[in-house]
């Protein structure tokens, strides 16, 4: 009976929550739910007969969408936090959102359970989860407010990893050394993925000259803009060609990552005769249909004020040093003058308390192809300069919209006091007004939920909720 009312009660929540606009029922539910039964986890992810874990500061919403493709192209049932709520309230609710509580439903039977977990939720869940595969992405400086230092990080999720069976399968990022160290702290196999030529040091992802081993690897990468990449995956002693329609290193990453789980547990996963696909055809022809998560990379089309035609928007989500380089290192080669950046930098909960870390992020990238030369050398020379004139139009907004101006100011950027604007809404409209080209968004988590709650009501896009 205690855990019928929880789940009543967390039904109740999502049902208010999602018909008053007041969000999408990804936290809530499972907040209260918890009150009343705290062991409400353990109990229904019993039902589930397989269970992924992904952890680590970048790139777990696109990691497990991208899994989850995989997953039900193949025929398999899954079920996730798809909504990128990764503490025990957000799992807590996708598991009550699936569960049936009248007596002649039956509840649905799923092959397979994705969880992404935050850094910090990790060392709880994993224990009431179970995991059968754990998949480490990367690990950065990220919100030290609440998680500390990265060592803090790496030490926890090593003294979990000494407590799990043999039999649970790890997977890491062998170009990260934080990750791949945590490999001598479990007493079972652990395979690593990675890039060629590529390693992860501090807050960036460098080319080098040398790789450890890989049980997973992609060579001859080719970057393709804002189109996306391609790239030679081995796998099983074969190599596929792969076409991500995802830019950026750090999504070829993400890729590698969630093809790696996948085929560590496709032995161990019935799939019915008639969607069994080769691995050829797995991840080559379905990476053709997959569409990002919400926020990631995420493209839409809309129709400014006073204007025509329907222009082209992009959002691209930041949160830390590592994932805002990452995104700059990203559109910058494609910036013109015409087009518009609209950032937003928020300090709650979600996003984190302190915003100091803007000064680890390299905004002087966004200016190198408008400006001068593009190397980071010679930019990092102009930063305490006078302002270049881009010609560029940049939009500031947030509760945190002076901090992130002071820190354009310093990058270079000539920022006008008619482009600073907290309110988010009407700093939208801002960025709107006269555009002639393209519209790029880089809101920090919570200013990105906003966002996607502005551009619903306007019906530019659908709810992120809605989305799968």
């Amino acid at each position: 009976m205690q855990i019928k009312i929880a789940i009543f009660l967390g039904k109740l929540i999502a049902l208010i929550s999602q018909t008053f606009k007041l969000g999408g029922g990804s936290a809530a539910p499972g907040l209260y739910s918890l009150k009343i039964d705290s062991n409400l986890v353990e109990k229904l992810i019993k039902q589930i007969p397989h269970n992924i874990v992904i952890t680590g500061t970048n790139g777990k919403t696109t990691t497990a969408r991208l899994l989850a493709h995989f997953a039900t192209q193949s025929g398999l049932k899954i079920i996730r936090n798809h909504t990128g709520s990764n503490l025990e309230r957000g799992i807590a609710s996708a598991l009550i959102q699936n569960y049936r509580l009248h007596p002649w439903g039956v509840n649905p039977k799923f092959d397979l359970g994705i969880w992404e977990l935050d850094e910090a939720a990790f060392n709880i869940m994993v224990p009431k989860i179970k995991p059968e595969l754990i998949l480490f992405l990367n690990v950065f400086r990220d919100q030290l407010d609440r998680y500390g230092e990265v060592d803090t990080v790496v030490k926890k999720w090593a003294e979990t990893l000494k407590t799990l069976t043999p039999q649970t399968k790890v997977l890491v990022n062998g170009d990260d050394t934080n990750t791949a160290k945590l490999a001598k702290y479990f007493i079972g196999k652990v395979q690593k993925f990675g890039l060629q030529n590529y390693k992860l040091r501090g807050e960036s992802i460098e080319k080098r000259g040398h790789n450890t081993k890989l049980d997973f690897e992609a060579k001859n990468i080719k970057l393709n803009g804002l189109k996306g990449s391609s790239f030679n995956l081995f796998l099983n002693h074969k190599s596929y060609i792969l076409n991500l329609p995802l830019p950026g290193i750090y999504h070829i990453y993400d890729t590698v990552a969630a093809i790696a789980a996948f085929t560590c547990l496709f032995t161990d996963i019935p799939i019915h005769p008639l969607r069994r696909l080769s691995e050829a055809s797995r991840y080559t022809n379905t990476l053709k249909s997959f569409l990002p998560a919400f926020g990631r990379v995420e493209k839409f089309s809309f129709q400014p004020l006073r204007l025509e035609r329907k222009v082209e928007g992009y959002i691209f989500l930041i949160k830390n040093p590592a994932g805002a380089t990452q995104v700059f290192e990203t559109i910058a080669p494609q910036l013109r003058q015409n087009d518009r950046l609209l950032l937003t930098l928020n300090d709650n909960l979600a996003d984190g308390t302190d915003v100091s870390w803007i000064w680890d992020a390299e905004f002087e990238l966004l200016l190198m192809p408008l400006s001068f030369p593009r190397k980071r050398e010679s930019n990092k020379q102009n930063i305490y300069g006078s302002p270049i004139k881009s010609g560029m139009t940049v939009v500031c907004s947030g509760s945190r919209t002076y901090d992130l101006a002071v820190r354009l100011k310093y990058a270079g950027f000539e920022i006008k006091e008619e482009n600073i604007e907290a309110d988010i809404e009407k700093a939208l409209k801002q960025a709107q007004k006269g555009l002639k080209g393209r519209l790029f968004i880089l809101p920090t988590y919570t200013a990105m939920l906003e966002l996607q709650y502005i551009l619903a009501k306007r019906g530019i896009k659908e709810d992120y909720w809605k989305k799968e």
